[in-house]
């Protein structure tokens, strides 16, 4: 039986033409700035984003983590979701690394309000709080599956930000999901904030990567942390040549990857026993809430994992299906005429 993984698009394995790519790109040392292929997909991904200046990273996590360091001191206070991937998934970093306390806000998927960031600012001329610094938000919002900030609600909380005079980064790891979905340009996104990073893996099937964007003085000192941390490369045109092609041809494909999971929540909304919030399918994940069938979800997982379909436990009555490149429509039907056999 063949394994159908819907378990995250990480999972997703670059083109035979992506790989290719890389044979015939001229390579350099990425540290002194000399490997083309590198400069060429920053200079591409600054364009693409109307940004100043790009700088490659090796992955989101320290792409965020090389933000804050730029963007804090140590002692300082970001503003994020409860759920955050800075906050839940990326091991301390912000506290162990640059020294900065989470300071959390509940949001409704994922997206909270202008009045709840003017809540959680600090009083500056206080002896008792830490500063507040850094606005942070993650478009799209992975634990809240895959939901999406608009232009407009971006615009609305980065304006509070900036009269606080705070920065705004971006974790738009699937920021292309974001924009495909709301119909919003990338440009419309990074102008209302200091910096954002997005990856190159994912949903553009790239093996490795991600991008910081920011304007000229962001993008030099994060060039400077990035190699404090580990992450100055040199001959890295071997990742960026992926990423060149995944920038040209990966982004609109990624509408049906949305198609795909909707047509699963459909599929799993309609079964005994599992609940889905049609509200938060909005891109390329679904969270689905298994407690109907009497099983948890580890449960549930190991019994999808007998029937050759590979998910995530997301919670104790919860599991993730993530679709992406490598997973077509006729893989979902298969998926849910398996699972539907399954449970009964």
């Amino acid at each position: 039986m063949r394994a159908i993984d819907l378990r995250s698009d990480t999972f997703t394995l670059p083109s035979r033409e992506m790989l290719e790519t890389i044979l015939d790109s001229p390579l350099g040392d990425d540290v002194e700035k000399e490997d083309e292929t590198v400069n060429k997909l920053q200079e591409m991904a600054a364009s693409k984003f109307g940004a100043e200046e790009a700088l490659l990273v090796p992955s989101g996590t320290q792409g965020n983590l090389v933000s804050m360091l730029v963007h804090c001191r140590r002692g300082d206070e970001i503003i994020l979701e409860s759920d955050a991937h800075m906050y839940y998934y990326e091991i301390g970093g912000m506290s162990a690394l640059v020294g900065a306390i989470p300071r959390l806000i509940q949001g409704t998927r994922g997206v909270f309000t202008p009045e709840q960031v003017e809540e959680a600012i600090r009083p500056y001329d206080s002896l008792h709080y830490p500063p507040t610094r850094l606005v942070e938000i993650e478009n799209t919002h992975n634990r809240a599956g895959g939901c999406c900030w608009s232009a407009k609600q971006v615009s609305a909380v980065s304006k509070v930000a900036k009269d606080h005079k705070l920065k705004v980064h971006m974790d738009g790891a699937r920021i292309f999901n974001a924009s495909i979905a709301t119909g919003t340009d990338v440009k419309q996104y990074k102008r209302q904030v200091d910096s954002i990073s997005f990856c190159l893996s994912k949903g553009l099937g790239c093996p490795i990567g991600s991008l910081l964007v920011g304007n000229k003085e962001f993008i030099d000192q994060a060039r400077i942390y990035r190699k404090m941390v580990g992450g100055g490369m040199r001959q890295a045109g071997i990742i960026a040549a992926p990423g060149i092609y995944a920038l040209k041809n990966m982004v609109s494909r990624l509408q049906e990857d949305h198609d795909n999971a909707k047509l699963l929540a459909k599929g799993l909304a309609a079964m005994d026993g599992i609940k889905v919030d049609m509200k938060s399918v909005q891109t390329n994940i679904v969270i689905a809430d298994v407690s109907g069938t009497g099983k948890s979800s580890d449960e549930f997982v190991e019994l999808c994992k007998k029937n050759g379909i590979l998910i995530f436990s997301f919670g104790p009555q919860t599991v993730r299906f993530v679709t992406r490149y490598g997973i077509a429509k006729a893989d979902i039907e298969e998926l849910l005429a398996r699972l539907e056999r399954s449970l009964r």
